[in-house]
C-alpha cells in the first residue's frame, strides 16, 4: 500500500497539544517525529496556507490570499501537488467538513482544476469528518488523502484562542485524530495546521506574531523515525515537497520547500507506478 494522509486542523496552536486536551495527538508526537519549530506562510491566513500546501509555493508566488475563483486561471500555470501526482498515476482525495451549498461548488472547481480526484464534504464536527475519512481509508486505495478539520478555527474566531470553547474544539479534533491514528500501521500521516491564533488579537490570527505563525507538525506511520524531534526551522512549504518525495515523484524546481527526509528512518521510498498516458 502507498498511502499518505495529511490532516490539517485549522487554527490549531501547538500549545493546545497536551496529554490532557489532545492525548491522541500528543501521543503520536511522542512516539513518532515531532517538529518543534514549524511555521506557516505569511500572511498566516487559511486561504494563503491552503494554496501553498496545494501548490508548493508561497503567497508571493501563487497570490491567492482571498477566497474565490479569481485564482482559477493561475492553477493552469502552477504545478499543484495533486496534478503532479495524477500524472504519475497517484490520485488525491479530499475530505472536509460540510462547506454549505455556496462554498462547495467553489471548492470543487478549485480542487478539480488542481487535479483532485474526489472531494467529500461530511460532518459538522471533527469526529464526523474523520469518520468519513476513516471509511475512505477502509477502501484501501493508494494515493494522497487530505483531511480538513475547521473546528479550532471556528471556536477561536467566536470565543478566542485558548478559550474554554477553543480547547473543547481541540478535544473534538483529537477525537478525530484518534480515530484515524488506527491507520498509522498502513499509511504515513502528516498532521499540522495552517496557522495559530490569538497572538495580537484574541479572536484573530492574520497579524504578524510568533503565536499566529507557529504550527504543530507531526509525522507518523510506517518508516517514520521513532521518538524523534526536528529542531531546525521548518516551513509549511516543506510539506508539499515531502509528499512528492515520499511517493517517489520528482519535486518541481519551482517548489519553495524541501523534503523532510530526516523524519523517515529509511530513505527508501515507494516506487511510483508507470504514468497513465494523458
Amino acid at each position: 500500500m502507498r498511502r499518505l494522509v495529511i490532516v490539517l486542523a485549522d487554527g490549531l496552536r501547538p500549545d493546545a497539544v497536551s496529554s490532557s486536551v489532545m492525548p491522541s495527538l500528543d501521543a503520536l508526537g511522542r512516539v513518532y517525529t515531532l517538529a518543534r519549530r514549524a511555521r506557516t506562510v505569511r500572511p498566516s491566513a487559511t486561504v494563503a496556507a491552503l494554496a501553498s500546501l496545494a501548490t508548493g509555493v508561497g503567497p508571493d508566488t501563487h497570490r491567492l490570499i482571498e477566497p474565490g475563483l479569481e485564482f482559477l486561471p493561475r492553477l493552469r500555470t502552477i504545478r499543484p501537488v495533486s496534478r503532479v501526482l495524477a500524472r504519475a498515476g497517484i490520485p488525491t482525495d479530499i475530505v472536509t467538513a460540510d462547506l454549505g451549498p455556496a462554498a462547495l461548488p467553489v471548492a470543487w472547481a478549485l480542487a478539480s482544476t488542481a487535479g483532485v480526484r474526489r472531494l467529500m464534504a461530511k460532518g459538522s464536527r471533527a469526529w464526523e469528518t474523520a469518520a468519513a475519512a476513516h471509511r475512505l481509508l477502509s477502501q484501501r486505495q493508494d494515493g494522497l488523502l487530505f483531511v480538513y478539520l475547521p473546528d479550532c478555527d471556528r471556536a477561536g474566531h467566536a470565543h478566542g484562542w485558548m478559550s474554554e470553547q477553543y480547547l473543547e474544539a481541540a478535544a473534538q479534533v483529537d477525537a478525530g485524530v484518534g480515530l484515524l491514528s488506527g491507520w498509522t500501521d498502513d499509511a504515513v500521516f502528516i498532521i499540522t495546521a495552517d496557522h495559530g491564533g490569538g497572538g495580537v488579537t484574541a479572536n484573530e490570527h492574520d497579524q504578524p506574531h510568533s503565536v499566529n505563525d507557529h504550527i504543530p507538525l507531526i509525522v507518523a506511520g510506517p518508516g517514520v523515525t521513532r521518538r524523534h524531534q526536528l529542531t531546525r526551522a521548518i516551513s509549511l512549504l516543506d510539506i508539499p515537497a515531502t509528499v512528492l518525495w515520499w511517493f517517489g515523484v520528482p519535486v518541481p524546481g519551482e517548489y519553495e520547500g524541501r523534503p523532510l527526509v530526516e523524519a523517515f528512518a529509511h530513505v527508501s521510498r515507494p516506487v511510483p507506478p508507470t504514468p497513465v498516458p494523458a
